[in-house]
């Protein structure tokens, strides 16, 4: 019995600390940096695992908990509005309960600061990552924290706002990205040639989902015609029997076995009621039907 309470009273290694500390939740996390004051260097160092982010130009939401930030206005005609002086509203999604509160800092100042207590290096997005936009703090910083996130949105106005963004990124981790592009939208894209010659791997997927006035029929005919493709034929069935596909899908050749799949599939992440984008530009890398039949 003494044994045990002497064990009990032992204080934890550093490493334990740590490990204790990565699993727990969030939430228990910042209570203990209220009210445990000696763990919280330890705590301030470790990577969080997040249920999801979402990030715009005034806001920052976790986990169900969104900042909303808005310049502070003047109340008398006449006066200036003072940027470094803010409103932040923090609304809880679950309960609907939201507080308010003035600071003395810009929006982008807040912003920055919620990034880098809860967007450490390391840090897990077990959910999906939603950027509507990069923040210009992020632009001008060279290195920073790699984000473990295996769903990404990312909707951009700019070809280099993609570029400042993604080495923020753990791409060995990264599994889905969806791209809503505002203008330059093909700038942002790989050329279907790229995928050809470089080491795609089987299973890898690319989905654009096109303007309500572009014709993605159109787009693969003129594909097939520019690449000397194939018609995918049979190919579509044995590849996507799940998959809603019109009209004909074309197929090239690639190393290593493979083949890079293009074809028309059904959108089915909108609503049928709101249907704008009812069809998506697909391309898949495949093991080739040769090469399977062969082996």
């Amino acid at each position: 019995m003494v044994n045990q309470e002497m064990l009990r009273r032992k204080p934890l290694s550093y490493e334990a600390s740590k490990a204790v500390l990565k699993s727990l939740t969030l939430e228990t996390r910042e209570a203990i940096n209220r009210r445990i004051p000696a763990l919280r260097i330890i705590n301030s160092r470790l990577p969080y695992v997040l249920e999801h982010v979402d990030i715009e130009a005034d806001t920052f939401e976790i986990n169900g908990r969104r900042w909303n930030t808005k310049l502070l206005r003047p109340i008398r005609d006449g006066q200036v509005v003072d940027r470094r002086k803010s409103i932040v509203v923090i609304f809880h999604v679950e309960s609907c309960k939201q507080a308010r509160y003035r600071v003395n800092k810009s929006h982008e100042e807040i912003l920055e600061q919620l990034f880098d207590e809860y967007i450490r290096n390391g840090t897990v997005v077990k959910g999906l990552l939603r950027f509507y936009g990069i923040p210009e703090f992020l632009k001008g910083r060279r290195k920073g924290s790699k984000i473990k996130v295996t769903n990404l949105h990312l909707e951009t106005k700019k070809t280099e706002d993609y570029e400042h963004f993604i080495r923020f990124i753990d791409l060995d981790v990264l599994e889905n990205v969806k791209l809503f592009a505002l203008e330059n939208t093909l700038a942002l894209l790989d050329k279907p040639e790229d995928w050809i010659t470089t080491g795609r791997e089987i299973g890898m997927r690319f989905t654009w989902e096109p303007r309500r006035s572009d014709n993605v029929l159109q787009i693969l005919e003129d594909l097939k015609t520019h690449f000397g493709a194939d018609e995918a034929g049979s190919h579509l069935e044995y590849y996507f029997s799940d998959k809603t596909i019109h009209g004909n899908g074309i197929t090239l050749k690639m190393k290593k076995g493979r083949e890079l799949v293009m074809y028309c599939g059904k959108n089915n992440t909108q609503s049928e009621r709101y249907q704008y984008y009812p069809w998506l530009l697909e391309m898949d890398v495949v093991a080739s039907t040769t090469h399977r039949t062969n082996s």
